[in-house]
């Protein structure tokens, strides 16, 4: 185990705070940080300056790889768009200067991956930063929309895009994308909340989302969540917060961008902060909406013992009924059928069990299976399911609420850009109305069911994925920790 704390800065703006520390365990890096703006990205930066540079290696690789365009290309579009509305505050909107508050952290961030660099390593700009904040809306609405001319880049690419017309596959970066459910009432085990959640990613990407943050800002309240180096919201979606919220989501393959709005980054960011209730948070999330990053969230609040399930695109919004009694989960289909039907930009698979509709029945079956014992044991067990509801077997595929597109050969409909390719299940994050109170919650890096994956191995089976080599790690069976543990 590895321990560090940050005593000092190099910035007379950022005094130094003790208690910000790091560490590294089963495969995770838990990071605690506070204070003001400046202050904790400068101890943000500081304990993951290596993590920060190696999630901006991958990235340009992988972007290159999945548009045939430079990540630079990308931060450059981010920064032009979004650091004049962070700036001014979305014109004056946000009264709370959250804009200006976000780019503090951010100027911080990039101050302190710098404060230690050694000859030959790479800067770390802001520009970037933003770029790597903003890349799922980037890469997911306002690329496409670019591609599709309703909306133009700031600054254009040194070459010709093709129209969306002529663009017949989708990236790499987005496929069936996280499992995840939330319950209350007389479907727990004690009628308090449970909420769980696995990320789906492709592993390369993936690698970098094992980063617990523990923030105490100076204004809001303390926010716990998996995140990535350099950022400065979740993303995955993970969050809990000091006033009992639990925040997760599964993405949507949901269209449109308005480049005058506020990235979706800094909106969920706030609305964690901020938000006192599942309505409140939803009333913050909603402001500057400019369709960025669409998920179903699923919202739990511990304290008044409710769950609740929001989607918001950029023309439709809607709230499922706030439930003191009930379940919701998801996978990647939108609960509305307004959304769903007008609005998702490829097929849902609402009844295709090829598709996501094998997840949304299997946890249709579980949830109703375990009514009345869920908790966190049932969580995880849940998590790591690999029942394939249209094999009819247990074996993990593409189609399991454990993920596994890696061991899916595709001769029943693939679920990613190939057979085997290295996409599936990262994590399992669980919590509780006990842990919640603690102000803590479970996680286990790897799969949600545990089971290993060698990358030299994988790629000598799969050599179709050898230009990944360099870019994946190995993905070893790792325990469940408490975070954060106890000093």
């Amino acid at each position: 185990m590895k321990h560090s704390v940050v005593s000092g800065f190099s910035r007379s703006r950022a005094s130094s705070r003790k208690g910000a520390s790091r560490r590294d365990e089963a495969g995770w890096v838990y990071v605690r940080i506070g204070g003001e703006p400046y202050e904790r990205g400068y101890q943000h930066g500081s304990l993951l300056a290596n993590e920060i540079r190696d999630a901006l290696r991958v990235l340009r690789h992988l972007i290159r790889q999945d548009t045939g365009l430079s990540f630079e290309w990308f931060a450059k579009n981010a920064m032009a768009m979004f650091h004049p509305i962070l700036e001014g505050n979305y014109d004056g909107k946000l009264r709370d200067q959250f804009g200006t508050e976000i780019l503090d952290e951010l100027r911080g961030i990039e101050a302190g991956a710098n404060a230690t660099r050694s000859r030959g390593e790479t800067k770390v700009t802001l520009e970037e930063l933003i770029g790597w904040n903003a890349y799922p809306e980037l890469l997911c609405q306002w690329f496409p929309a670019v591609l599709s001319g309703q909306v133009k880049a700031p600054i254009p690419p040194d070459r010709p895009l093709p129209s969306a017309l002529h663009v017949t596959r989708r990236f790499h970066h987005f496929h069936l994308s996280c499992s995840s459910f939330v319950a209350v009432g007389s479907w727990t085990k004690d009628g308090a909340i449970v909420a769980a959640h696995t990320t789906w990613q492709r592993f390369a990407n993936g690698d970098a989302y094992n980063v617990v943050l523990d923030i105490t800002p100076a204004r809001g309240q303390r926010i716990l969540m998996q995140s990535a180096p350099g950022y400065v919201h979740s993303n995955t979606d993970f969050w809990q917060t000091g006033a009992g919220l639990v925040i997760t989501e599964t993405s949507l393959n949901v269209s449109g961008f308005d480049p005058t709005g506020l990235p979706e980054f800094v909106r969920a960011r706030r609305a964690a902060q901020f938000g006192r209730s599942i309505t409140s948070w939803c009333e913050l999330f909603r402001v500057g909406n400019n369709g960025g990053y669409v998920n179903t969230w699923l919202l739990a609040d511990a304290k008044r013992k409710e769950v609740a399930a929001y989607e918001l695109t950029l023309h439709h919004e809607e709230l499922q009924p706030v439930l003191n009694d009930g379940a919701y989960s998801a996978c990647n289909i939108p609960l509305s059928v307004s959304i769903r039907q007008l609005e998702s930009s490829g097929p849902a698979g609402y009844d295709n069990v090829l598709m996501s509709a094998g997840r949304r029945v299997r946890f249709e079956h579980l949830l109703g299976e375990l009514r009345g014992s869920l908790d966190a044991d049932a969580a995880r067990r849940i998590l790591a399911d690999h029942t394939d509801m249209y094999l009819g077997t247990v074996m993990p595929t593409s189609r399991t609420i454990c993920g596994h597109i890696d061991n899916d050969n595709g001769a029943v409909g693939s679920q990613g850009n190939g057979p085997y390719y290295p996409f599936g299940s990262l994590d399992s994050k669980v919590t509780t109305g006990a842990l919640v109170k603690q102000g803590r919650f479970e996680g286990r890096w790897g799969r949600a069911c545990g089971l290993p994956l060698e990358v030299n191995r994988f790629l000598q089976e799969h050599p179709q994925y050898e230009w990944l080599r360099g870019y994946m790690r190995d993905r070893p069976t790792q325990p469940f920790v408490t975070f954060p543990q106890s000093e």
